[in-house]
């Protein structure tokens, strides 16, 4: 399903009641590249509650530490990607790691952790945003410009709370 908060379009696929993937929020222009399905004119206010959930964590308006507890969501990865995803699960709002520090951790490739971000069903919600390359912002299925917007927010967002 798709669903339309603002001037936003979020996919997500649910499994039951679990959400098991979800796209980033995207212009209606964009969000098809990403998923198939329809728009749901008016979506059951759970779906709408996760939809919020998720374009707060675009905006930084809400850490994904919190969103996870928000969230019903159930990771469905192999067994590699899981062991990557539970590293950037832990990497702390407005931070960010670099492929290689988890390709250590993993004893692994950098190449090897990019290719396990990529899959990852639940962006925003695992942060793989918040991995960069050792001397750029390294790749983004959504697009470089999100990535850099979304950490900006994030650093932005951070300081903001810091001084009150």
């Amino acid at each position: 399903m798709i669903i339309q908060i603002e001037d936003y379009f979020i996919g997500m696929i649910f499994k039951g009641n679990q959400l098991v993937k979800n796209t980033i929020p995207l212009r209606r222009e964009e969000i098809f590249k990403f998923m198939n399905g329809y728009i749901v004119k008016n979506p059951e206010e759970e779906y709408l509650e996760i939809g919020e959930v998720i374009l707060k964590l675009y905006f930084a308006e809400v850490d994904d530490k919190e969103a996870r507890e928000m969230i019903n969501y159930k990771l469905e990865v192999p067994e590699f990607t899981r062991k990557v995803l539970d590293i950037v699960k832990n990497i702390e709002f407005g931070k960010t790691i670099t492929y290689g520090d988890i390709a250590r951790k993993l004893n692994t490739s950098p190449r090897a952790v990019g290719m396990a971000l990529k899959r990852n069903p639940l962006p925003l919600i695992i942060p793989c945003h918040r991995v960069v390359a050792k001397n750029s912002l390294g790749g983004y299925s959504y697009g470089l410009d999100k990535k850099k917007f979304i950490l900006e927010r994030e650093k932005l967002n951070k300081r903001i709370k810091i001084k009150n």
